[in-house]
């Protein structure tokens, strides 16, 4: 079953030339994009440090009663 589209907010980053070059050479080593590597080397250095993002329900505030 595929997973459901997530919304995606746009992000710019500044880096030097070579921190650039290393990401480029890492996605292409694993034949993704650099967004996803990107994103695969977040999740994995928020793993090993025992950081987790809050899921879609936690982030949704509740309605407010009148």
């Amino acid at each position: 079953m595929p997973r459901p589209r997530l919304k995606t907010a746009a992000t710019s980053l500044k880096m030097t030339p070579e921190v650039r070059e290393l990401w480029e050479l890492c996605a292409v080593a694993e034949s993704r994009s650099l967004t996803n590597k990107f994103e695969v080397m977040v999740r994995d250095y928020a793993k090993k440090i025992g950081v987790a993002a809050k899921t879609q329900t936690e982030r949704k505030t509740p309605a407010r009663k009148k």
